[in-house]
């Protein structure tokens, strides 16, 4: 669960400019605080698919290609567990401000593909996305004229259960709050109930007292 901290930024900011020790060393808190979450959620990653063989991308090793990317191609990636694992990392890296105004500091995240596809199919749909329908538009005499419409948000398999399949077939059951609900991440912050998030607290809180009392003592030698 996303925890707010308003004027953080500017304090991180001045942290690592007079204070670089302090920063460094509440990065290194910060990511054994929340390496427990990211070695669960590694856990829950599976060897092999049963049920979805042909998801599974029969290699030992973790190269790129059209098969494993969702860049440079409209392949479906495929199912590789060293790469979803070695996809799940923890970040102390400031992002870009979201559609809502925040950024985020500390976070784990899952960054392939097919790791991505694994932690929210079947979030929105759970008996996976319809199938592309059609419409009546027109008007005649022996009634309208059908058009088939096809959208983003329609299947866009030629086979009516594939969705249906495929979610069921998963492993593991979604678990968390919407929108934070997931087979990985989001199921391993749901068990966690909370204790990464109070360790960061802790040390975010300690590292600030810290980075004050060094600050007035400067302004006071100063004053001295």
């Amino acid at each position: 669960m996303p925890v707010e901290v308003k004027g953080l930024a500017e304090v991180l900011t001045a942290m690592r400019k007079f204070e670089p020790d302090l920063a460094k060393n509440l990065n290194r808190e910060m990511r054994a605080a929340m390496t427990p979450i990211q070695k669960t959620a590694q856990g829950f990653v599976p060897n092999g698919m049963a049920g979805l063989h042909n998801w599974e991308f029969k290699t030992s090793g973790k190269k790129i290609n059209k098969q494993t990317s969702a860049f440079s191609t409209r392949e479906f990636p495929m199912f590789n567990p060293g790469i979803v694992k070695s996809g799940i990392r923890i970040s102390t890296g400031k992002t870009r401000k979201n559609p809502h105004g925040f950024v985020t500091f500390y976070r784990i995240v899952n960054l392939s593909p097919a790791g991505t596809i694994m932690e929210m199919a079947g979030r929105i749909n759970p008996n996976g996305r319809p199938q592309t329908h059609q419409i009546t538009v027109g008007k005649r005499h022996n009634g309208g004229r059908k058009v088939t419409v096809h959208t983003t948000k329609d299947s866009q398999s030629n086979n009516p259960d594939a969705g249906n399949w495929f979610i069921h077939h998963l492993h593991g059951q979604l678990e968390g709050q919407m929108p934070n609900r997931g087979r990985l991440l989001y199921k391993a912050g749901a068990q966690d109930q909370g204790r990464t998030t109070a360790r960061m607290m802790k040390a975010l809180q300690e590292t600030l007292k810290t980075f004050q009392r060094r600050s007035q003592s400067q302004v006071l030698g100063k004053v001295a």
